[in-house]
């Protein structure tokens, strides 16, 4: 999803969009770390990518390296989609609805965590077949 670079970013207190997709973020990579760590996430992404890939057991820890660098930049990248969707969520609740600051605040961290939620799981699963097709090419 892609919104105009100049929507009217002032409707949001200074900061505060930003801050709503770091935290939408923050809590979508906790719902899929299920209680464990990121590292511990990248772990499962290798051994993922060890059994589907019939690699030897002992690449995981090469391949957790690659998993959690991967992983991290695109999670980087997602903060400034997951922004832009608070910002649009909130300017369009606006248009609607004037003067209801708190429900546009409440829309826009509702379709920030829609779209962290969105882009965290594309991004396990963009991390998953990068090493599977690793794992492929080295067999």
């Amino acid at each position: 999803m892609i919104f105009p670079l100049d929507a009217p970013q002032a409707l949001l207190p200074q900061g505060s969009s930003e801050r709503i997709a770091e935290e939408a973020l923050a809590e979508a990579i906790r719902r899929l770390c299920r209680g464990g760590s990121w590292q511990g996430l990248a772990r499962e992404l290798a051994w993922r990518a060890v059994t589907g890939g019939h690699r030897d057991p002992r690449s995981v820890e090469a391949l957790a390296d690659a998993a959690e660098a991967m992983l991290a930049s695109l999670i980087d990248e997602a903060l400034w989609t997951v922004e832009r969707a608070a910002i649009h969520s909130r300017d369009e609740f606006l248009e609607q609805s004037r003067g209801d600051d708190a429900g546009a605040l409440a829309a826009a961290r509702l379709d920030a965590a829609e779209e962290a939620d969105r882009l965290v799981d594309a991004a396990y699963d963009s991390v998953l077949d990068s090493l599977l097709t690793r794992s492929r090419r080295a067999a």
